[in-house]
């Protein structure tokens, strides 16, 4: 073989290996010679596993706790971050709630959150994120299998029995080359030099124990920094697995604790408002829906309806997007519209003589007209919706196909964007021709209340011919009109 081949130099490169740990103090852990780790190896192992046994248990399932996480950055917050935390809790918003407008509240629960987001600066959130980064080093170190480890140098060592008096024989050092690649991972990413008085309160805040004793981990402190520093460990395991170019594998640490607890926030918060906006707007709507149409409401779309969104929301299409506001639409236009409304406005524009004013009915009485075609063409559209329509079969034979054709599901999407849209339009007709004929009946009432009514010209005529006292039967429609008009002005914010 030649002095110069490849085999030559490692094998010179490896006695010199074994010739720099003889020169350590770690130089009893192997036998160069045979390849063995010693007792004294699995000593130094069990004199770990007695301080940071006992937290194992503690810190199972730790690495992944949210709790954890938040509790770290909790730990660094200042006196005003505090203050403002608790305010932006679901607790505090919840009972804020209870006297102030859920709009106005998530106006002022905004501006608190800008606030507590702008008191992180780079300083202090770096601070956070290398506390995590050293307790997750931590924590994977504790958790490490030592037991695993130890069990291989003696076969009847005892899990958490930390009164037993192990018997540790010399063994093959790749038997364990692995274990020792593991173990030297964790531990390299260890930082012995860090703030461990604020690692361990944090543990504490997190599960109300102290982790490890003190006085015991600083002394295993100094074994560990002393192991680091001679590279004793790297040199055995390239011994071992005749791998000189070896060196410890560790992972770089890119979590962000700190930015992931503020989006938390910010998405916590914005879902307690959300929550709060959406149960003000359903009271608001509950009471609507009852002076509009007492305690039922009758007539409402037969196809176009909530419970057929189903079948659409099933293969992730968006179904009928309207159903609740056309539902109501068409039962205020089929009930009220054309029964009071359309008598109210036959009262008016047939028999009211409106003197020099005549002129100024042109608007009245073509909203008047179309708030009937439209009542006409929403009954029309909910019936083009119908199982045995074409577009209602249409609908079902596409709905059908999407498992197998993706363009199924693109023409389901378009015929649904259609027709969502033609809803949205007999909505937006409605409620200008609506607003239309609510405000002429307002003007009426202005004029009836004048002492010399102006207006019209002949009220006690329309008196005569009104089914109710006229006055009344206009505040009445127009408070219906307001009230309707409202209500799907909710809806239509919420859109």
């Amino acid at each position: 073989m030649s002095s110069d081949s490849p085999e030559a130099l490692k094998r010179r490169k490896l006695k010199e290996i074994a010739k720099t740990i003889g020169k350590t103090r770690y130089s009893k852990w192997y036998k160069a010679g045979s390849q063995e780790v010693l007792p004294q190896a699995a000593q130094f192992f069990y004199s770990i596993y007695k301080v940071v046994g006992p937290a194992r248990p503690l810190l199972a399932g730790a690495a992944s706790s949210k709790v954890l996480k938040n509790v770290t950055v909790e730990n660094s917050l200042s006196d005003k971050q505090k203050k403002l935390l608790e305010k932006l809790s679901e607790e505090s918003i919840l009972e804020q709630s209870k006297n102030a407008n859920a709009e106005a509240l998530a106006e002022k629960v905004k501006k608190e959150l800008k606030t507590f987001v702008g008191e992180f600066d780079s300083n202090q959130t770096q601070k956070i994120d290398l506390a995590y980064q050293h307790l997750d080093a931590f924590i994977h170190f504790v958790l490490f299998d030592y037991y695993f480890l130890l069990r291989k140098f003696d076969s009847n060592f005892v899990e958490n029995n930390f009164n037993y008096t192990p018997n540790f024989q010399a063994i093959r050092g790749e038997y364990i080359t692995e274990d020792l690649k593991d173990f030297a991972s964790v531990f390299y990413q260890l930082s012995v030099d860090t703030d461990w008085n604020l690692i361990f309160d944090i543990i504490k805040t997190y599960k109300n124990i102290q982790p490890v004793h003190a006085g015991q981990w600083k002394k295993l402190l100094g074994a560990l920094h002393d192991l680091r520093r001679s590279r004793a460990l790297e040199y055995i395991i390239q011994h071992i697995t005749e791998d000189i170019i070896y060196t410890v594998e560790t992972t770089p640490f890119t979590e962000k604790v700190t930015d992931t607890y503020v989006s938390n926030i910010k998405t916590n918060t914005q879902n307690v408002i959300n929550k709060l906006i959406d149960e003000q707007r359903s009271s608001k709507v509950a009471v609507l829906i009852t002076k509009i149409f007492g305690n039922q409401v009758v007539s409402g779309m037969k196809n176009y309806t909530v419970d057929a969104n189903t079948a659409f929301t099933k293969r992730g299409l968006s179904g009928y997007v309207y159903a609740e506001e056309m539902s109501y639409l068409k039962s205020f236009l089929i009930e009220y519209v054309k029964a009071d409304v359309r008598t109210l406005c036959d009262l008016f524009l047939v028999r009211g003589n409106w003197g020099s004013f005549a002129g100024t009915t042109a608007d009245f009485s073509n909203s008047f007209h179309a708030i009937i075609q439209v009542a006409s063409k929403t009954i029309e559209f909910d019936e083009k919706l119908s199982e045995v329509s074409d577009i209602g079969v249409k609908f079902r034979t596409l709905l059908s196909r999407m498992e197998r054709e993706k363009e199924a599901g693109r023409q389901a999407a378009k015929l649904l964007n259609d027709v969502n849209e033609t809803a949205l339009k007999l909505i937006n007709l409605s409620l200008k021709h609506i607003i239309v004929i609510g405000n002429n009946f307002k003007t009426i009432i202005a004029d009836y209340d004048k002492p010399r009514r102006e207006l019209i010209q002949n009220w006690k005529e329309i008196e005569q011919h009104s089914e109710k006292p006229v006055r009344e039967w206009l505040v009445e429609a127009y408070k219906k009109i307001y009230d309707f008009i409202m209500l799907m002005q909710l809806f239509i914010k919420k859109e």
